[in-house]
């Protein structure tokens, strides 16, 4: 996890305290300047459905006691997911930060906690009968109000509830001075002979409390309306102009999410003729491929050209090959994703095509870094631009309610994460939310996690603590495996095809775990070179392929060789590579599902070599460990 605040644009947003809703710009269209609030970096701030209502009501009556309804229902509130070591919440109401839920990546569970505004809100309206509270004497107000910690023996009365590593408040003279987290459990606080720290306070500079109206989404339209129309006005501008510069097709790369419906509510707006692009990756929610197939409907009414780049099973398939998928191992998108989109578009866009599609820089450091517009060296024929590159979440959300688009439902269940359900790059927080939202499509992903789980020779808590998400652990999460107590590997390899090189009379001999089958050899060896062959061999210039091994005269022909090999024997048939050739001399088998090459038409460039997911993704070192 990155250390320290992460700015990918403005860190902060704007309020309307006579609306009491929240702003993309300085001022309301109705009353005016309104005043700023600063959030946690990246502040990809959006709204807060009413699951996400309840979920809050739930967690922070299990830790509190008390119902924050009576603060946050009516009201339009927002969250902000932060930085953390695994996700972070702010929420935000009435033009302040009330507080957050933080999941806990050893414990497994969500865990509330108060900024002294949403601390102030409660003891106001509950009193002592909230829980996780601490009542300290007058002279110790201006000291902790100044950073000092709580110590046992400034301490009148405490709530009996208080555990170490609570959230808790501190009162003095029935005013909220600060909140901070319990270093002793009930018992040690309200003892004046205990030692040390009770409460290790934190320090809030500034304090912005407010009690604000209900208020309505049509509220924060019309407050925004003039700020949203130049966010679309450039949006649209941008869309034009990059059409008329690369003069190709205009396409639209639709997933199902927010973002890509942004993107293709505005190209609604600006053309007249275009496509649009489905990439169903076969792990999509049931939920997303229903929603898709409503709004290809709708579009297909409008006589709006609909393509589907199908991956099928190939997802499922690719696992004994690849193992599961890491965040650092991210075969998957190449397989369900850019193969199938290489393939469609090549087919549909031979010269290729403008694709828009709804990345932001508020998304990740790589997108932030990554130009709005660029080609795409695994899609040859796409050129990718995004309109909506500078738009925040709540922007997105707001030009959706503002054309009342018709968006995933699944957005109204919890899930921020609209793609492949079981994705990698998913937080704990997020695979708990799977769980308990989900838990058929959970437990599918599970039970194949078991099988590698015993193949890897692996705990149990390579499962529950999501260590499968990676194939090499990073610095903390050895950490986190450490604090468990469990011993996971640094690193997990898994190779079908098994190699061992040798040296002998001048030659090299390459040999591997299984019979090399020659048929199959000879449908891809012209990639390498010319190939001729007998009874017993295919030879591709000096590289000799007999069904018990290779010979060559150099390591790189040997390398080279291996490599052939793993393409012939793993192909998964994604097909990034036939969208690559550039004289289509290659092909997928339909029957096999694995590549095949036109020696009448291969020029032995190697640019499928390059793009291969089996050697860039899955071996990007072999030839080194060669």
């Amino acid at each position: 996890m990155r250390k320290g605040p992460v700015f990918l644009g403005k860190a902060h947003i704007h309020w309307c305290e006579k609306c009491n809703v929240p702003l993309i710009s300085e001022k309301c269209d109705i009353h005016g300047e309104g005043f700023r609030v600063d959030l946690t970096p990246p502040a990809d701030v959006r709204f807060a459905f009413e699951k996400d209502i309840e979920f809050i009501k739930r967690e922070f009556k299990a830790h509190y006691g008390v119902d924050v309804g009576e603060i946050l229902d009516g009201k339009i509130v927002l969250l902000n997911k932060t930085p953390g070591e695994d996700d972070v919440y702010e929420i935000i109401v009435d033009g302040y930060i009330f507080g957050w839920l933080r999941f806990d990546p050893l414990e497994l569970k969500w865990k509330p906690g108060l900024k002294i505004e949403g601390a102030m809100a409660l003891w106001k309206r509950f009193g002592k009968e909230m829980k996780k509270w601490v009542i300290v004497d007058k002279g110790a107000k201006e000291p902790i109000k100044n950073g000092a910690s709580v110590l046992p023996v400034g301490v009148l009365e405490a709530e009996e509830s208080i555990r170490i590593g609570d959230d808790v408040i501190v009162v003095c003279e029935d005013e909220v001075i600060a909140t901070g987290i319990a270093k002793k459990n009930y018992e040690k606080l309200v003892d004046k002979n205990e030692r040390g720290t009770g409460i290790k306070t934190r320090h809030q500079k500034k304090v912005q409390y407010r009690e604000g109206k209900k208020a309505t989404m049509e509220e924060v339209l019309r407050a925004n309306r003039s700020a949203l129309e130049e966010r679309v006005r450039e949006a649209r501008e941008f869309m034009r102009k990059t059409a008329q510069n690369t003069n190709k097709s205009i396409a639209v790369a639709f997933s199902g999410g927010k973002d890509s419906l942004a993107v293709l509510g505005l190209a609604l707006e600006e053309f007249d003729d275009f496509a649009v692009f489905f990439n169903n990756t076969g792990i999509e929610f049931p939920e997303t491929l229903e929603y898709v197939k409503e709004i290809r409907q709708e579009l297909e009414k409008k006589n709006i050209k609909f393509i589907v780049a199908d991956a099928g099973n190939a997802f499922w398939s690719s696992l004994s090959v690849f193992s599961p998928p890491g965040r650092d191992y991210r075969w998957c998108c190449k397989v369900t994703k850019l193969g199938p989109i290489t393939l469609a578009i090549k087919e549909h866009y031979p010269n290729g095509v403008l694709m828009f599609v709804g990345q932001r820089k508020y998304e990740s450091l790589q997108r932030y870094k990554q130009p709005r517009v660029w080609k795409n060296p695994w899609v040859p024929n796409e050129i990718g631009a995004s309109p909506i590159f500078h738009w925040n979440a709540l922007e997105v959300w707001l030009y959706i309610f503002s054309r009342k688009l018709k968006y995933n439902p699944l957005y109204e269940n919890r899930l921020d994460r609209i793609g492949c359900f079981m994705c990698p790059s998913s937080s704990l927080a997020e695979i708990q939310t799977l769980k308990e939202e989900k838990p058929q499509l959970w437990e599918k992903w599970e039970s194949e996690l078991r099988k590698w789980k015993e193949r890897f020779g692996m705990p149990e808590e390579w499962i529950t603590y999501g260590f499968w998400r990676w194939r090499q652990l990073t610095k903390g999460q050895k950490a986190i495996a450490k604090e468990l107590g469990v011993k996971i590997p640094e690193k997990r390899t898994w190779e079908p095809i098994r190699y061992s090189l040798e040296e002998k009379d001048g030659e090299f001999i390459l040999r591997i775990n299984t019979r090399i089958i020659l048929k199959r050899i000879k449908e891809v060896a012209p990639i390498l070179g010319e190939v001729s062959e007998d009874k017993n061999s295919i030879r591709v210039g000096t590289i000799v392929f007999t069904e018990d091994g290779v010979r060559t005269k150099s390591r790189e022909d040997a390398i080279m060789a291996y490599y052939l090999i793993k393409r012939a024997y793993e192909c998964v048939g994604c097909g990034v590579c036939v969208g690559k050739c550039p004289e289509n001399a290659l092909k997928i088998n339909q029957r096999t599902r694995k590549i095949e090459v036109d020696p009448a038409k291969c020029t032995h460039c190697g640019e499928c070599m390059e793009v291969c997911p089996l050697l860039k993704i899955k071996n990007p070192q072999e030839g080194s460990q060669l």
